[in-house]
């Protein structure tokens, strides 16, 4: 492989050997640089795009994760304050009863 200053066409790019044969980057050659680097910009911003949007499903799963233990945490405070409601309710309607008891107490204490 022998590469000689006077190889190069005047005008030309920069000289590139490729299989011991001189290839000289003209239009043509930048061109299809231009286009190579616009396929692989393409495909690092697909590539950057896959990673953000499985990022974003991650960060949605585990807020409908959050949700999900904040409706079960709710479920549960809701059947705690129902059962206390319920005996509250039935001590309530005892208490007629217990005060004619207490006040039959007091009259008989009298």
């Amino acid at each position: 492989m022998q590469v000689l200053a006077a190889d190069a066409p005047s005008g030309s790019g920069e000289l590139l050997i490729m299989n011991d044969l001189p290839v000289y980057k003209r239009g043509r050659n930048k061109i299809q640089e231009a286009i190579e680097e616009a396929e692989q910009k393409k495909r690092k911003d697909e590539f950057k795009n896959r990673i953000s949007a499985a990022k974003s499903r991650a960060r949605s799963q585990e807020h409908t994760r959050f949700l999900e233990e904040k409706v079960e945490q709710l479920r549960n405070e809701n059947a705690l304050l129902k059962k206390l409601l319920s005996l509250e309710a039935a001590a309530a309607e005892r208490l007629p009863e217990e005060r004619e008891v207490m006040q039959g107490k007091k009259a008989n204490s009298v």
